[in-house]
């Protein structure tokens, strides 16, 4: 064979390569990608599994991220526009140690791609009269040096008037809180990881079988990506991908999210007049935010116990949510009683009975390990998780009991 014959073909694959191929250095990772053996195999390009990768290629580990959909992407718990990030945790300090060390690297992320991925909101906790929560809260912000305030319900609705308050009731400030912009961060984070050298492909990966030590992985297409060690971040997957082990302990559970359009010429539902809240007052836990990129106030109230398959599941809001989502607002807001809905979305978060993350190695592999279980509160926490499940895949540090797969109990079965 001729060496001007090789080169004709090599400009002649590579010209069409460039015709077929995005632009995005994401897209184009994805749609050839490199034939070798890595260090880690980072299944699921979640905010867990994105955060994984990026810290394990820190640690100069030769690492390629596989996701069936691609980052952001409408059917995984990452997705979607905006997420909270607050430190308010009552007496569980690891997360509010996490929340605010996260926080820090999700600037830093803003500061490099030049994206606006942080509203600095604030954000309130509203919390019921007698309940410890406030004062659990109180200790451990105050010891990690969070700035916080607790105020009265008369406080409250005096400084942020569009919310009303039951006199028993107390709110807890944030101000350095707020939202974080979910689809858009996450694009960012592996597009920057991407450019940087970690391989990015589309790829559904099948069950692993067997035990003792996994070699590779088969891909639907029959494909195999061979690596040492494997980290599986699939979210409300991983009851499928692991069914023996996870499928009665992950639930993918379903979330219906309305925006809400705001009266003309108001003021009062932008930040900062109106900041980001979490609400677990009785009436079914509940969360928003301000009208962000003026699509209106997003929220959502967690009534129901429904699950939601991540691959077939329709994804069209329901009446009960509906109705629920309306009791809440004429209680909670009722400026917004008759608001018209602008926009609606259905997403789910992966479910674990404890609400406690897993962070653990399979117990049949000993070189896989499982991040999953974000129970609603996950994607915050996305870097220290990376640098967490990196510890425990380099071997610095072993699995803390509050995460382990024997800790996260069997669920019971899902009443509506």
């Amino acid at each position: 064979m001729s060496t001007m014959s090789t080169t004709r073909r090599t400009i002649t694959k590579l010209i069409a390569a460039a015709a077929l191929t995005p632009f995005s250095s994401l897209a184009k990772a994805a749609v050839n990608p490199p034939r070798k053996r890595f260090d880690v195999a980072v299944v699921g390009a979640g905010v867990f599994g994105a955060w994984t990768a990026q810290a394990l290629h820190s640690a100069g580990l030769r690492v390629t991220l596989l996701d069936a959909f691609g980052p952001g992407n409408s059917r995984s718990s990452s997705g979607g526009e905006s997420r909270i990030t607050r430190s308010a945790y009552g007496d569980r300090q690891i997360y509010a140690r996490w929340a605010a060390d996260s926080l820090l690297a999700w600037k830093g992320l803003a500061q490099r791609t030049g994206l606006a991925l942080f509203e600095n909101t604030g954000v309130l906790t509203f919390v019921p009269g007698g309940d410890p929560f406030a004062d659990e809260s109180s200790v451990v912000l105050k010891h990690l040096g969070i700035r916080y305030e607790i105020l009265s319900a008369t406080e409250t609705m005096r400084r942020f008037p569009a919310f009303r308050l039951n006199p028993t009731e107390t709110a807890i400030y944030e101000p350095d809180a707020g939202a974080l912009m979910a689809r858009r961060a996450l694009r960012a984070l592996v597009d920057e990881m991407v450019a940087g050298g970690v391989e990015y492909r589309i790829a559904a990966v099948r069950t692993p079988s067997g035990s003792g030590k996994l070699a590779e992985v088969q891909i639907l297409s029959g494909e195999t990506i061979a690596a040492d060690r494997f980290v599986f971040a699939c979210g409300p997957w991983l009851p499928k991908v692991f069914p023996a082990l996870l499928g009665t302990r992950i639930r993918a559970q379903r979330a219906e999210v309305f925006f809400l359009g705001v009266p003309p010429g108001s003021t009062s539902y932008l930040p900062p007049a109106m900041p980001t809240w979490i609400d677990h007052n009785g009436m079914g836990d509940a969360y928003g935010f301000p009208s962000l990129d003026n699509r209106g106030c997003k929220l959502a109230v967690d009534a129901f116990n429904n699950p939601i398959d991540p691959d077939t599941g329709d994804r069209t809001v329901t009446a009960p949510y509906i109705e629920a989502m309306r009791s809440f607002v004429r209680q909670r807001m009722p400026g917004l009683s008759d608001a018209p809905i602008v926009e609606t979305r259905v997403c789910q978060y992966e479910y674990a009975e404890n609400e406690n993350y897993l962070l653990d190695r399979h117990p049949d592999f000993t070189n896989v390990w499982i991040a999953g279980g974000g129970s609603g509160h996950g994607f915050k926490n996305g870097p220290m998780v990376g640098t967490y499940v990196t510890k425990l895949v380099t071997n610095q540090e072993l699995t803390d009991p509050l995460f382990s797969i024997s800790a996260t109990k069997q669920l019971a079965p899902a009443k509506m």
